[in-house]
């Protein structure tokens, strides 16, 4: 093959980017709302019941009923730890507080439900009155669902190379043992972050490679290793739209990849 340095790599990329719009990175978009106006999903139905709980507790509250207090926790506690809840609009106000729910999801039930307590508190001060007065929509679950699209791009990323791969003659090899990986002179690929890393860290160990770059990021694997013929890459994949914060660390992470022999 005919061999290109780094500057008339960086060059080609440059003359050579991905489309603003690729399908290769389309979303599902699939539905979490009915798209019939007289149906409700299951998560509509549990999302009106959490804002009845919002509602009850408010009132409780106003009245100073403890007992009533309590119930209203109980209930919304329940509910927001049930599937896609996490997309309504009470979920959605978590990060204006300052809680994760990832993390809230981890604690133990009597710290959830004081949390939850001090949480509802906040919305019922800041939003739930206003919310009420506009009005809830079930459309708000699903633009909190197509909001969180962008964490899916990692699986479709390890997608578009495979099938780019694949069109150039090369095969899967996540399943071989190391000897049929680099049997004759076939061209193969493993996805080295996922279902072919048990190879690639054979392959690592038994061909004396020092893959330094792995022990500073935690023991990270790289997303793909190809064999052409004659020739190992080891590669690292970042699908990026702009800079700053989490992306500029992406590209460190890429500097810092490309920095080892």
């Amino acid at each position: 093959m005919n061999k290109i340095n780094n500057l008339e790599l960086f060059d080609f990329s440059l003359n050579n980017p991905e489309p603003i719009l690729d399908d290769y990175y389309l979303k599902k978009g699939n539905l979490v709302i009915s798209d019939d106006p007289k149906k409700s999903t299951d998560l509509m139905l549990r999302n009106l019941d959490l804002i009845e709980c919002i509602s009850a507790y408010s009132f409780a509250k106003k009245s100073n009923n403890k007992s009533s207090i309590n119930d209203a926790l109980v209930s919304a506690l329940v509910l927001v730890k049930s599937k896609n809840i996490n997309f309504s609009e009470f979920v959605s106000f978590w990060p204006i507080v300052d809680i994760s729910y990832s993390l809230f999801c981890k604690l133990e039930e009597d710290d959830q439900k004081n949390i939850l307590k001090e949480i509802m508190n906040k919305y019922v001060e800041l939003r739930h009155g206003l919310y009420s007065k506009i009005g809830y929509s079930a459309t708000t679950l699903q633009v909190g669902k197509d909001a969180k699209a962008h964490k899916e791009s990692g699986n479709l990323a390890v997608y578009k190379l495979s099938k780019l791969l694949e069109e150039k003659g090369f095969c899967n090899g996540d399943t071989d043992d190391v000897g049929t990986f680099f049997s004759g002179k076939s061209k193969k690929y493993l996805v080295a972050d996922k279902a072919g890393k048990k190879l690639f860290k054979k392959i690592i160990k038994e061909k004396g490679i020092k893959f330094r770059w792995s022990r500073g990021k935690e023991n990270k694997m790289p997303d793909f290793l190809i064999r052409d013929i004659e020739d190992i890459y080891i590669l690292e994949h970042k699908h990026m739209k702009e800079g700053g914060g989490g992306q500029n660390k992406q590209v460190n992470e890429v500097i810092d990849f490309v920095n080892f022999s």
